[in-house]
Order: structure tokens, then C-alpha cells, then sequence
């Protein structure tokens, strides 16, 4: 049986414990950097930008995996490149994040956190798929990188299988990097009303 129904639950009871701790942090802070402050402005702008650009390309590297990770050897599209492209576009999200939190510190807890857990993640996930597609996987492990796209190897099909469910459930998924836009304006003007105690001002 393999183990990566486990290996998921995992990753998601530790991503929701992280993502608590950074919650309660983020109730007693506030950024050193004013509101409407340039170099305040310019990292909440490009976090907006990240983020659409980490939710849009866990869409489209949806529609050439479309649960069908495990069943083949996947190598056209995002995944001629870098062969964990959705976890390279969930990265790209995560740093939006952190800049739109207009602190350093958040960003660089979310980079280490990932920086720590996922490349663990990824072995996991490549020791099963060596076990399971043999020379294939290991070809592929040889000529594409894990993290960092090789944009030489692009190789787009004209057409793809997609599995309409697969990507529903990415776009639902990609969401979730959207909700800390709404969520740190109303943390701002609760601290500014001294709803929320500030206990920290974080660079």
C-alpha cells in the first residue's frame, strides 16, 4: 500500500499547525514599516502579484497531472521543466504572502518553514515514484530538475487529457492563497482601533 495518503495528511496537519502559530504572531504585530510607506507599498503590490502567479500555475499544471501523478511519469508542460511544479508555484504564493504581510520576518519564517519541510516532502514523494516507475523516473530525475526550471526543456503539447474535477479542486485550493489579502486589512484597522493588542513591531 502506498504511503501517500499518509504522507499527505501529514503535510497538511503540520501546514495547519505552522499556519496557527503564524496567526497568533500576526494578532500582536504590526509592521515597523507605516501604512503607505513606498517601500510598504512596493511589497504589498508584488505579494499580489506573486500570489495570482503561484494560483494560476497550480491551475495550469492541474490540467497536465490531473490526479494522474502517480499512475504515469509526467514530462510535457510545467513538468518538462522542474518536476515539483506545483509545489514551486505554492512557494511563489507563499512569498506573496509574506510580502503582503509588509514584514520581513513573516517572510522569512514562511520561506524557512518551507526552505525545512518540503524538500523532506519531496524525497518522500520521489523514493515512492522511484519504486514504482523504475528507470523512467529515474531518467526523468537525471535530465529535469526538483526545484529550479530548466526553461530549455518546455515542451507544450497541443492537446491534454484534463480531468475537469482535478482542476475545480486546484482553483478551490488556490483560493485559500487569496484569504490573507482581506485577512491583514482587517488585522491593520483592529490594531489601528486598538481592538487587537500590539505587543510587537517587526521589521
Amino acid at each position: 500500500m502506498s504511503d501517500t495518503p499518509k504522507l499527505l495528511k501529514a503535510r497538511r496537519k503540520h501546514s495547519l499547525l505552522f499556519a496557527v502559530a503564524i496567526i497568533i504572531l500576526l494578532l500582536v504585530s504590526e509592521p515597523w514599516m507605516t501604512a503607505g510607506a513606498f517601500p510598504r507599498d512596493c511589497m504589498l503590490w508584488l505579494g499580489y502579484a506573486l500570489v495570482a502567479i503561484g494560483a494560476m500555475g497550480r491551475i495550469y499544471c492541474s490540467a497536465f497531472i490531473g490526479g494522474k501523478k502517480n499512475e504515469m511519469v509526467m514530462r510535457e508542460g510545467p513538468f518538462a521543466v522542474v518536476r515539483n511544479p506545483l509545489y514551486v508555484f505554492s512557494f511563489i504564493a507563499l512569498v506573496g504572502i509574506g510580502m503582503q504581510s509588509g514584514m520581513l520576518v513573516i517572510l522569512a519564517l514562511l520561506v524557512g518553514a518551507f526552505a525545512l519541510y518540503y524538500p523532506l516532502v519531496v524525497e518522500k514523494e520521489e523514493a515512492f515514484l522511484r519504486s514504482k516507475f523504475g528507470e523512467s523516473y529515474e531518467a526523468y530525475m537525471r535530465e529535469v530538475p526538483r526545484w529550479i526550471p530548466n526553461l530549455k526543456l518546455w515542451n507544450e503539447p497541443e492537446h491534454v487529457d484534463a480531468m475537469p474535477k482535478f482542476i475545480r479542486r486546484t482553483m478551490m485550493d488556490a483560493l485559500v492563497f487569496f484569504l490573507p489579502m482581506p485577512c491583514f486589512a482587517l488585522l491593520h484597522a483592529l490594531h489601528a482601533s486598538q481592538t487587537l493588542p500590539v505587543w510587537l513591531t517587526l521589521p
